[in-house]
């Protein structure tokens, strides 16, 4: 007989289980423990160490015998059960309810075999890395092709010279290498004004992306982010609402931007007039926000009849009805 079948024998004698007619999973109708001669408490080591032996004795290279192939698959299979922490405790329930459904141990079974090998922990943060790393290539590709249509626009480059003028580039020999060096630095200067007043996805045009705006750092600072939003709150309510004191500036401009509905970059990428005005007006006080609303309502139902009224209008109405 050969190596296949005497080691067959001796894990039908060995073995106390029963195992599902025509279930060919694991290690087929035979125990995995018996295939390695182990017991069901076998620990890690033990698992590796029988493994170790066995392969010397029935490894292909080492055996002459004709079905020594066979035998090596069946003990590479049992320890491949055995050795992983999944899989192992899959097959110790599956020796213990011989009686469930089939497609049951077939579920449980292939959900241990096709689990992450990996921690999952490392995997996550392996793709939020990987996530970052894009948005940061995204974010700098298209601030960059952004910049270029702004300054090529006709507006920016009248702004950048005028500007460059109203620095006291207009005093500079452009022939000398030191005075055209301090026009590039005021050209410079002007084109960094121009970026800081254009707004992309409520950020300025300047600014470059940070450490904390990148996917991975706002996920570990969510509980930080937290904290903040509900002591501001707390801090609102008791302060403002309960014991009743007045705005401070900081309140007010945070006020008047949920009545404009911008946020902080917008609020500053506002020319200084027209901030002072919006301010003068204390949108802050309920009287003077209804106020405010009212007038915003008028110009644009103002707006709104011009427009119906336009001659342009006239003209889409007319070619909506030929339609």
């Amino acid at each position: 007989a050969g190596v296949l079948s005497l080691l067959t024998q001796c894990v039908s004698s060995a073995s106390n289980h029963k195992f599902p007619e025509g279930l060919n999973l694991y290690c087929k109708q035979r125990s995995c423990y018996d295939v390695l001669e182990l017991e069901e408490s076998a620990t890690g080591p033990q698992i590796k160490k029988a493994y170790r032996k066995m392969s010397l004795k029935y490894h292909p290279d080492k055996s002459d015998a004709d079905d020594a192939q066979a035998v090596f698959m069946v003990i590479a299979t049992a320890y491949e059960v055995l050795s992983d922490e999944k899989m192992r405790k899959t097959y110790n329930d599956f020796l213990a309810h011989p009686e469930r459904h089939v497609w049951e141990h077939y579920g449980h079974f292939y959900g241990a075999y096709y689990a992450p090998k990996s921690d999952l922990r490392l995997v996550i943060a392996g793709i939020l890395v990987v996530l970052s790393a894009l948005q940061y290539t995204i974010f700098t590709t298209r601030r960059k092709q952004l910049t270029q249509v702004i300054l090529a626009q006709n507006k920016s480059q009248m702004f950048i010279k005028k500007r460059v003028v109203e620095l006291g580039g207009d005093k500079l020999n452009l022939k000398k290498d030191r005075d055209f060096g301090m026009w590039k630095a005021l050209e410079q200067e002007a084109t960094g004004e121009v970026l800081k007043k254009a707004l992309v996805d409520g950020s300025r045009l300047s600014d470059s992306i940070g450490l904390l705006d990148l996917l991975l750092l706002r996920i570990l600072l969510l509980p930080l982010d937290l904290v903040k939003v509900v002591f501001f709150q707390v801090r609102w309510v008791v302060k403002f609402r309960l014991l009743g004191q007045e705005l401070g500036p900081d309140e007010q401009v945070y006020i008047t931007c949920q009545v404009l509905k911008c946020i902080e970059v917008e609020w500053e990428a506002k020319e200084e007039d027209e901030r002072l005005d919006l301010l003068q007006q204390e949108l802050w006080l309920p009287q003077k926000r209804q106020e405010w609303e009212d007038d915003r309502a008028l110009e644009r139902e103002e707006q709104r009849r011009e427009r119906v009224q336009s001659a342009q209008y006239k003209r889409y109405k007319r070619f909506i009805k030929k339609q």
